[in-house]
């Protein structure tokens, strides 16, 4: 299992007034890479109205992304049980862990 940082470039689904839902263009490595592209004045066709700001574009429409892959079947499912057992070490006292040997 992988957990990868990436940043989200979006957009809003009501090319008109903004009041509709983000839909995700896609994704890039580096916020860097992600604020270039929307700062591109081609990126103008995902803004309302076809009126684009970079300054507002990097603001809004690039967001921190963290994505988990999956490399085998059993990986989802060792997660769950993870969250389960996190949960119930979330209720020992740091007295308890030790005696359990958890610490």
């Amino acid at each position: 299992m992988i957990t990868q940082e990436l940043y989200a470039i979006t957009y809003n689904s009501d090319l008109t007034e903004g009041r509709g839902y983000p839909i995700t263009l896609g994704f890039a490595k580096s916020e860097a890479l992600a604020k270039a592209i929307v700062s591109d004045p081609r990126f103008g066709r995902y803004c309302c109205m076809g009126f684009h700001n970079a300054q507002d574009c990097q603001k809004y429409n690039v967001s921190p992304k963290s994505v988990l892959i999956f490399e085998s079947v059993e990986e989802p499912f060792d997660l769950e049980k993870q969250k389960i057992r996190d949960k119930a070490l979330a209720k020992l006292t740091s007295e308890e862990r030790e005696l359990l040997g958890l610490s």
